[in-house]
């Protein structure tokens, strides 16, 4: 069985009402999606971060930050063939992703 999960990252302090406001606003919206909400202040202390996790959290933060002083704001930041995409929120969240077949295998692996 398949699963599409989506990820949204929110800042703390945000004007919109922080993660649990946009998670209800998702619920409103999308009444048939499981919406969860995570506060990664709460879990981050689980491991040390690898070279990689480093680079990519810098690069797309830096990105995010640039959005704010051109004053872009409600944006997804990703990285897709290694070039930095930036995708309204309202368009992001109705975007349904096929997650490969490698990854899939990964995560059954893990999840066991």
């Amino acid at each position: 069985m398949q699963k599409l999960v989506n990820l949204i990252v929110v800042a703390e302090g945000d004007e919109f009402g922080g993660g649990d406001h946009v998670a209800k606003v998702i619920k409103e919206r999308l009444n048939q999606l499981e919406v969860r909400v995570c506060i990664l202040g709460h879990i981050q202390r689980g491991g040390s971060p690898s070279c990689l996790d480093r680079l990519l959290a810098s690069r797309m933060g830096y990105h995010a930050v640039e959005c704010l002083i051109e004053g872009r704001h409600n944006v997804f930041v990703g990285i897709m063939n290694n070039k930095m995409h930036y995708i309204p929120l309202e368009d992001a969240v109705k975007i349904k992703g096929k997650i490969g077949d490698e990854w899939l295998k990964i995560v059954k692996i893990l999840a066991s």
